[in-house]
């Protein structure tokens, strides 16, 4: 019980992300009465003074009620048309629930776009904190319809990171159909363990035995990633039972439910935040290990002597990730100083020479510290 209170802290504002599996039903219909329990737990929580923000899954399973179709095997387009049918059917039953404890909600249809444009992030990030302080609950889902691959979450964990990361959340809740991260998969294996608490820097990927869903995008893995994604923020992670009544209540009376994963202690300023999940990455970067060091280890700037190679093609002022060349890890993300064709003629060599290869020189780092974020323990 004491290393969960560690962990989570105080908590003044959290994201519940709720997924297909954890509200589908025997039938793969919507339950209700799972709605009903997270509509309870809110109104909990509420009254404990923690903002409640709720990203849901279920507007395909919810269409897919008048239908009774192999969701499995639908195509792109058909699961758009089944979300646009159910996602005011799934926000039906989010009001009826919610209503039952005279709880607003709203609903935000989000596309991966607006975390790439910093003024549609922070005019979104604004009307959240708004429908908050007038005391609504907002109801967040990925806007699947119009949704094409440029612009896709691909799973609506990755939404629930980039919203609890964007709202400054103090903690992240993914719930789901099993009780947790297991040592191996439970449905293959009786015998696999729950893991209880995992500490990112020591989060083993073979761990993962991830199986395909039938009603979803969503699997254990995509809820790791989730929980990496705002582990390098400082926001913990709990992936937990979303089917079980009192879950989100045992949560947050620091009972050991489900599985923990410790973030990064490290917190990081707000624009910062926005470059390591809003931009979008149009290349690469390969540093040799002095490089990477200087990086992770000692505060540093890019220089361009500390690039071998690079990967894509990209513009001044674009996110690039920047990975160790020996261990082929990504170790950071930020704002280039110069186009692709820029660092190629200049990488390996020292900013003095940069004036001297170019005919100009607009910095003498190629990604500056302030631009910078850190992916110390990425896997």
């Amino acid at each position: 019980m004491k290393y969960r209170k560690e962990i989570l802290g105080e908590i003044k504002r959290v994201v519940i992300k709720i997924g297909s599996k954890a509200l589908a039903n025997k039938e793969n219909k919507i339950s209700l009465s799972r709605i009903k329990y997270l509509a309870s737990s809110v109104d909990y929580l509420r009254s404990k003074n923690i903002e409640c923000l709720i990203v849901s899954s279920g507007a395909i399973l919810a269409g897919n009620e008048f239908f009774s179709l192999n969701i499995k095997n639908l195509n792109i387009v058909k699961k758009q048309a089944l979300a646009s049918l159910g996602q005011i059917k799934l926000m039906s039953y989010y009001i009826k629930a919610f209503q039952s404890k005279k709880i607003d909600v709203s609903q935000l249809l989000l596309t991966n776009d607006i975390f790439g444009d910093r003024k549609r992030f922070l005019n979104t990030r604004a009307t959240i904190l708004e429908l908050i302080k007038m005391n609504i609950t907002p109801i967040i889902n990925e806007n699947d319809t119009v949704s094409v691959d440029e612009i896709m979450f691909g799973d609506n964990d990755i939404l629930a990171s980039k919203v609890a990361s964007m709202m400054d959340a103090d903690c992240l809740i993914l719930l789901t159909d099993i009780d947790g991260l297991y040592s191996s998969n439970p449905k293959n294996n009786k015998k696999a363990e729950l893991i209880q608490i995992l500490q990112e820097d020591k989060f083993d990927s073979q761990i993962i035995n991830d199986t395909s869903a039938d009603i979803s995008y969503g699997g254990m893995k995509s809820k790791i990633d989730a929980a990496l994604e705002v582990s390098k923020f400082g926001i913990p992670t709990i992936i937990a039972n979303g089917k079980k009544k009192d879950e989100l209540l045992k949560i947050f009376n620091y009972e050991n439910i489900g599985t923990a994963i410790v973030p990064n202690p490290v917190k990081i300023k707000n624009r910062k935040k926005w470059i390591g999940i809003g931009p979008k990455s149009s290349g690469k970067l390969f540093l040799d290990d002095g490089a990477s060091d200087a990086i992770t280890n000692k505060g540093k700037s890019l220089l361009p002597s500390g690039i071998l190679k690079i990967e894509g093609k990209f513009f001044k002022g674009q996110q690039v990730v920047c990975f160790n060349n020996t261990t082929n890890k990504p170790i950071a993300k930020g704002l280039i100083s110069y186009s692709a064709k820029e660092v190629d003629l200049v990488k390996g060599k020292k900013s003095t020479e940069i004036e001297k290869i170019l005919g100009y020189k607009y910095s003498d780092e190629i990604i500056n510290r302030d631009n910078m974020v850190i992916l110390q323990f990425a896997i």
